[in-house]
């Protein structure tokens, strides 16, 4: 066999990739690299019942099976609680119906690498990620460009801060900015005049447009994600809401209010029953 008939006969078979951590379901099919199919739903009340019968569609209109994806790529966080548990239990149901291997992928640097995408912006213009994460609070994450062929490079964690401390940030040096924050907080990131960022960070290029991560930048993250034949954890960051409201939740139900935190902390803890 020659070595082009290798080439040619080689394929990396269908990949999936998964996203519902913020406004947006999104379903993406690959391979070797390629894009085949993608949908966007913006339904976020209904994504746990658009998630299965979508992919069931976009897998049939491809003549393949659900359970022979050999890559499965999922948003892991942070943002909804919902939506990333709803990624990570189908990827799960699907390995174990297959012969997967899971990736975590980081929703921030989905963004910022599809704001290089985007900009084509070089080595080493930075780009800073601000999306919504509750009243007062942002997700915030700076992260480097290496180029549009490469995944924005982040520069320290995902950090939770108010607002203000994110725009305090934007103004230390010029920079690209995006995500859902920008908009939810839009007094504060208004720009100042057209071509001038908002007040405090003036150099920064604001983009409140980009809520979303493009195609090609969850394809590319994908294509370079770290993937192994095991369940991927969430990544939250903050709190939910649920749990640290669980003492006011548990009063109203008549219960008390530590033994439920007790209950549940134990709950947490607990080994689980099956390793799969």
């Amino acid at each position: 066999m020659t070595a082009r008939t290798a080439a040619q006969e080689w394929t990396t078979g269908p990949e999936l990739v998964l996203n519902a951590a913020e406004g947006a379901l999104q379903i993406l099919i690959t391979e070797n690299g390629r894009q085949r199919c993608f949908e966007e739903w913006h339904e976020p009340n209904r994504a746990t019942e658009l998630l299965a019968p979508a992919l069931e569609q976009m897998c049939a209109a491809l003549e393949m099976k659900p359970a022979s994806f050999r890559r499965i790529a999922c948003v892991s966080g942070p943002g909804a609680f919902t939506g990333i548990r709803l990624v990570l239990a189908t990827a799960a149901a699907l390995r174990r119906a297959g012969h997967a291997q899971l990736a975590g992928l980081d929703y921030l640097q989905a963004l910022a690498t599809s704001a290089v995408m985007r900009r084509g912006l070089l080595y080493p213009a930075p780009v800073m990620v601000i999306t919504h994460a509750r009243r007062n609070l942002v997700h915030y994450r700076p992260f480097c460009s290496y180029g549009p062929q490469i995944p924005a490079q982040p520069l320290g964690p995902v950090r939770l801060i108010p607002p203000a401390e994110a725009l305090r940030l934007m103004g230390e040096q010029p920079c690209h900015v995006c995500g859902s924050g920008l908009a939810r907080n839009g007094r504060l990131f208004e720009p100042e005049a057209t071509g001038r960022g908002p007040a405090g960070a003036p150099d920064a290029v604001v983009m409140p447009e980009l809520v979303d991560p493009d195609a090609g930048a969850l394809a590319l993250l994908a294509r370079h994600g770290d993937y192994f034949p095991r369940d991927i954890e969430p990544a939250y960051v903050r709190s939910c809401d649920a749990t640290e409201n669980l003492p006011e939740l548990a009063a109203r139900q008549g219960m008390d209010g530590e033994s439920a935190v007790r209950e549940l902390e134990g709950l947490l803890s607990r080994a689980p029953e099956s390793r799969e």
